[in-house]
Order: structure tokens, then C-alpha cells, then sequence
């Protein structure tokens, strides 16, 4: 029986997605492997991202303490890139300090973009620093995609660079020697809900163009909002449903759009019942994809896997995900999309079976076993 423990310290979005797709999948995975698992998860509501990174480590251990989690063995703690991985080792009681722990890497603060919009202060390159000596730290570090793990490592030697001696040795050798890519699951209810030949929410009229992401910067309003404004420039209709978690200060360009696409709009914010947002997002027609940064992409992925025609930057994590057909240079991505709204195309089978949950916990149980 392997007992494993994962620990979220940011339980909102992609984050909770993925702690309980594999504490729900990895039990059944290991059973078609012929051997036995039990995953146990404890987590921290998703806000205040500098004070969990600071401190979610002792939380959580105070939390499996009073819950008696140390009265058994563990035999790996997974853990993400939330956590000061130093920190969470000290805390823990010495009996369980060897044992292994593998980090996950959502995102990191290294590589990940400014908000031009609110400037970070500048002794925010502590908690990128922590994501390194996090890694360093950890017996195995995953990350969601080929992409993330690529730039992460490469940012490495120049972030280093630029403090005092004594550094790191052999930071990037050491990572990568213990990397691998492990994905997200999606869960069944895209695919299902892909599959379905019922009529949409929306009803009859133009192609719906969709954002389901955070409604942050990094994911690119200004770029949305100028795609649509294209689109009015040159006379093609279009409805919108936007989607998406709101959290903090909210780009301006969502304000704009409200107000000058009001008649164009079928959906306006956050849609709380999974059920209701899944059947939202097969209702659309078109993803319009402008994110400036994307680690993974569970937000693009899953409006591809309700049959969304997709419309992306040829950059990112996307190339991982999609064929050519869909992906274009970010100069021509506006041109592309109107392109799509005057032909719509519906059930495009992009081959994403590769991610759904049983395939995804069957990869992450062999990652887990040296395999």
C-alpha cells in the first residue's frame, strides 16, 4: 500500500482541479497496475498567492497535525510551487523529514510576466528564488508541460547571476537531472459534453467567442478587446460570453468591453456551478486565445475538448497541444480570428484523449514509480 500526500496551498482553479482529479484517479490507476494507493489532500483556499508562498508550509503541516495525519507513515508528499519547500521540511515532525518530496510546478515566479499595470515591487525576486531553492530541495520536480520546463530552466543561470557569491552550484544540472513533464487531467464532462448534439444555451445567431480565463493581464484582455474591435471594424458579427475567476484589480479592458459590446454579450463574468460552465462553454463557437503567458493552458484545453474552434498564438504551451491549423504568429492572430468567425468550425477532433484523467493518472503513477 503506497500512502501518498498531496499538499495544495493555493486551492483555486487549475490547482484544485489537479489535487482532486489525482486524489479521486490515482487510486484507480494503481488498482489496473495491481497495486493499492490512498491520497489524502490537504489545502488552503486560493488567495493571498506572497502569503501562502510565505507561509503555507507551516499551515498545512499544523493542519495534518491536528487532523492525526502524522500518526501513520507517508510515503511521498506532492506538493506545489505555492510552498517554501525548506520551510515545509523543517516544520515537519523529524520522523517524516526523509521522506521524498516531489514538487509541482503550475507556474513559478521566475518566468512569469509583468503586470504592466501594477509593476511588482522589487523584492518580489524572493519568491522566484524560492521556486529555485524549492527545486533544489525537492527528491523530484514535475512540471505541467514541456514548455514551462524549458523556460524555467533556462532563466536559471542569469536570475543566479545577479546575486552576491556565494550562489548555487550546478543549479540547472541538478533540476533538470530530476524533471519530468506530468500533465493535467481533463476531466470526463468536457468530453462528454463535446460529444453532445444537443442545441446550445445561446441559441440561434452568430458564432459566440469565448474567454474562460482568469481575468487578469497576463492572459491578454487588451489583445481580446482589440480582436473584437477588429472584428466590428470590418463588419462581422459576433456574440460573446465571457467567463473566467476575477480576482484583485481587473484590467481595464474588461470595463471597455462591457460597455461597448453590450449588445453583442450572451455571458458576463464568472459562471459558479461546474455543470453550468461546462454547458456555457459548448455553447460558444470560437476560443480566442490571447494570453501573453500560459504555462499549461486547462482553460484553452478544455474549450477544445467541448469541440471550440481554436484560435492561438503559435507560442506558449500551445504547440504542445495543437496542430499548426490552428496556431498563428500573434501579428496575424486578429486576422485569423475574424477569418474564423466568418467560417465557423464546430468538433474539430483534436486528438486530446492523451489528457484525459485516466490516461493522466496512469502517467502520474508511473512517474511515481520510477517508470
Amino acid at each position: 500500500m503506497q500512502r501518498l500526500v498531496i499538499l495544495n496551498p493555493f486551492g483555486a482553479q487549475s490547482h484544485a482541479q489537479w489535487a482532486n482529479g489525482l486524489a479521486r484517479e490515482l487510486p484507480l490507476a494503481a488498482r489496473r497496475c495491481g497495486a493499492e494507493t490512498t491520497v489524502d489532500v490537504y489545502a488552503l483556499p486560493g488567495r493571498h498567492w506572497k502569503w501562502r508562498m510565505a507561509a503555507s508550509a507551516l499551515a498545512l503541516v499544523e493542519k495534518m497535525s491536528a487532523a492525526g495525519r502524522f500518526d501513520q507513515p507517508v510515503d511521498a508528499f506532492i506538493v506545489t510551487d505555492m510552498m517554501d519547500l525548506g520551510q515545509f521540511r523543517a516544520a515537519l515532525p523529524s520522523a517524516f523529514r526523509s521522506v521524498p518530496v516531489i514538487l509541482y510546478f503550475h507556474e513559478n515566479q521566475l518566468t512569469f510576466p509583468e503586470n504592466v499595470e501594477a509593476p511588482p515591487a522589487h523584492w518580489d525576486r524572493h519568491y522566484a528564488f524560492m521556486n529555485v531553492s524549492s527545486a533544489l530541495l525537492a527528491d523530484a520536480v514535475w512540471f505541467n508541460s514541456h514548455y514551462h520546463k524549458r523556460t524555467f530552466l533556462e532563466a536559471i543561470p542569469d536570475f543566479l547571476a545577479a546575486f552576491p557569491s556565494p550562489r548555487p552550484l550546478n543549479a540547472v544540472t541538478s533540476i533538470e537531472s530530476k524533471s519530468r513533464v506530468v500533465p493535467i487531467g481533463l476531466e470526463s464532462d468536457v468530453f462528454e459534453a463535446g460529444a453532445s448534439k444537443e442545441p446550445g444555451i445561446f441559441g440561434a445567431g452568430p458564432p459566440v467567442v469565448v474567454w474562460n480565463h482568469r481575468w487578469e493581464y497576463d492572459k491578454g484582455p487588451d489583445e481580446f478587446y482589440g480582436c473584437l474591435q477588429e472584428a466590428v471594424a470590418q463588419g462581422v458579427a459576433f456574440r460573446l460570453a465571457i467567463m473566467g475567476q476575477q480576482f484583485g484589480q481587473i484590467p481595464a479592458a474588461f470595463d471597455k468591453m462591457k460597455v461597448e459590446f453590450e449588445r453583442h454579450i450572451v455571458q458576463w463574468g464568472h459562471v459558479d456551478s461546474r455543470a453550468a460552465y461546462v454547458e456555457s462553454l459548448r455553447s460558444g463557437d470560437i476560443a480566442l486565445v490571447t494570453s501573453q503567458h500560459d504555462f499549461y493552458g486547462l482553460s484553452v484545453l478544455e474549450s477544445a475538448a467541448v469541440g471550440l474552434h481554436i484560435v492561438a498564438p503559435d507560442a506558449l504551451s500551445y504547440p504542445e497541444h495543437f496542430g499548426r491549423e490552428f496556431l498563428h504568429k500573434r501579428v496575424a492572430l486578429c486576422a485569423a480570428f475574424v477569418s474564423a468567425l466568418r467560417a465557423p468550425q464546430r468538433n474539430l477532433n483534436h486528438p486530446l484523449k492523451k489528457y484525459a484523467w485516466n490516461q493522466v493518472a496512469l502517467e502520474t503513477w508511473e512517474a511515481l514509480n520510477g517508470h
